[in-house]
């Protein structure tokens, strides 16, 4: 198969499928080389499992020998996404820093290619090349 193409690699608990979107390049940078995925601080978790029912990419999985949430698939997670961080009640989910996916926003040159991607819906850009880039704030 491709390494664009996710495979199925199993099912959660809760008997859904799980995808290894590991292999999804983003803007052209090798996933395994982001290491922006969560980690659960389980000194606050409060084992409710909002963040293992609601994420769409299946990082989480349930641990049911310790009735707590695990994050079994990081690499599935979206980079930059926080969406389990900002719904856990308790404060249990956390990230690496935001200036670390600036940082890999300037080295991929994300920008400028998302400006490229939209430039026919847009018609002709009002920005210069140099505003097109980026670079993190430090």
């Amino acid at each position: 198969m491709s390494a664009n193409i996710p495979q199925i690699i199993g099912k959660d608990k809760l008997n859904r499928e799980v995808k290894d979107l590991s292999s999804v390049n983003w803007w052209g940078m090798d996933r395994k080389e982001i290491s922006w995925y969560p980690t659960i601080n389980y000194d606050k978790c409060m084992s409710c499992g909002i963040c293992f029912i609601t994420c769409g990419h299946r990082v989480f999985d349930w641990d049911t020998d310790n009735d707590l949430p695990i994050v079994a698939h990081p690499y599935n997670c979206m980079v930059a996404c926080q969406t389990c961080a900002n719904l856990c009640p308790c404060g249990a989910i956390e990230f690496p820093e935001p200036r670390e996916i600036k940082r890999m926003i300037a080295k991929a040159k994300v920008v400028k290619k998302a400006f490229d991607i939209m430039e026919p819906l847009k018609g002709k850009s009002s920005l210069s090349e140099n505003e097109t880039q980026t670079k993190p704030e430090i």
